[in-house]
């Protein structure tokens, strides 16, 4: 019996150093560089075609202990990505002081995804809208005389580039080919909504290219506002439109002639104001669209997956 005992437990040690090697060897592979493309109809992950079904969670709106209780929700709801915007008014409360600890400490929570599995897209633009106050602009731009925002104007652009150029130290070592998780960078928001300057955008792209993001760049429209904001060069997303043919049509018509084609933000509902009833809708009314969306192959952020607080 003892002998018995003894066997036992030896092979219960093995089993658990056994698990323990597989933990470790997938926690390596996690981190492992890998290639993240494009071709002419959908996203590469390591020379496979791979379709990005994300959610969109801001950090800034979760408690930083609840992270990872809400990633391993998103992966249990079938995500393999989210996504976030990055809050210059968070991060640079005061010019030239900036923030990345506690609940601002977005680099932690990139590499919390990295660690439940979960790839991530970065929206870093300096004006996010996200029903968030001044839409992201930190309150001290309007402080500064002469400063136009979402222009090339010098001093905006002046104070623009050192935001982008901190984020870059913090985020560009966590991009897919850096061996991080980060496998989709936005440039601007919405800003064929706003304005149609190429040549802003394109400062933009510089500006993000010499932060030291060096992976797939993209812009995001409404598909009305689409030919003001997009970028040749850059892959264009859509938002708020979920007819799979008419997805593919303005892409291609902004791309090219090609893909991937992405809804970079996809409505299952929308936010409530204050003095309006509570919205609900009905899972019925959007999940045939979501099914065709995703049978035709297009890759979805849905907007949002949580909203916080």
């Amino acid at each position: 019996m003892k002998h018995q005992k003894f066997f036992t437990r030896l092979a219960f040690s093995f089993l658990l150093l056994t698990l323990f090697a597989v933990f470790i060897s997938y926690n390596k592979v996690s981190a492992q560089k890998h290639a993240f493309a494009l071709n002419d109809s959908v996203f590469l992950l390591d020379g496979k075609p791979f379709q990005i079904i994300s959610g969109e969670m801001h950090y800034t709106r979760i408690p930083r202990e609840a992270w990872k209780a809400r990633m391993k929700m998103a992966k249990a709801m079938g995500l393999n990505t989210i996504s976030t915007y990055v809050f210059w008014d968070v991060q640079e409360p005061q010019k030239g002081v900036f923030d990345f600890s506690g609940n601002a400490d977005i680099a932690a929570f990139v590499k919390d995804a990295q660690e439940e599995g979960l790839w991530v897209i970065l929206r870093p633009s300096p004006y996010v809208c996200a029903e968030w106050e001044f839409g992201g602009y930190p309150y001290w731009l309007q402080n500064e005389k002469g400063l136009v925002v979402r222009s090339r104007n010098k001093k905006y652009m002046a104070d623009y580039e050192a935001y982008i150029k901190e984020l870059g130290k913090q985020l560009a070592p966590l991009q897919i080919t850096h061996g991080g998780n980060i496998i989709l960078i936005q440039v601007e928001n919405e800003y064929g909504s706003y304005g149609d300057d190429k040549q802003y955008m394109t400062m933009n792209e510089r500006m993000f290219r010499e932060a030291g993001f060096d992976d797939i760049l993209y812009t995001c429209d409404p598909p009305q506002a689409m030919n003001n904001g997009y970028l040749p060069g850059l892959l264009p997303a859509v938002n708020g439109l979920d007819q799979p043919e008419k997805v593919k049509a303005i892409i291609k018509a902004h791309h090219d002639g090609k893909g991937p084609f992405f809804i970079s933000e996809w409505y299952p509902a929308w936010f409530d104001w204050w003095g309006a009833p509570h919205h609900t809708v009905p899972a019925e009314k959007y999940a045939g669209r979501l099914n065709a969306v995703l049978a035709a192959g297009i890759s979805i952020n849905v907007y949002m997956f949580h909203g916080g607080t």
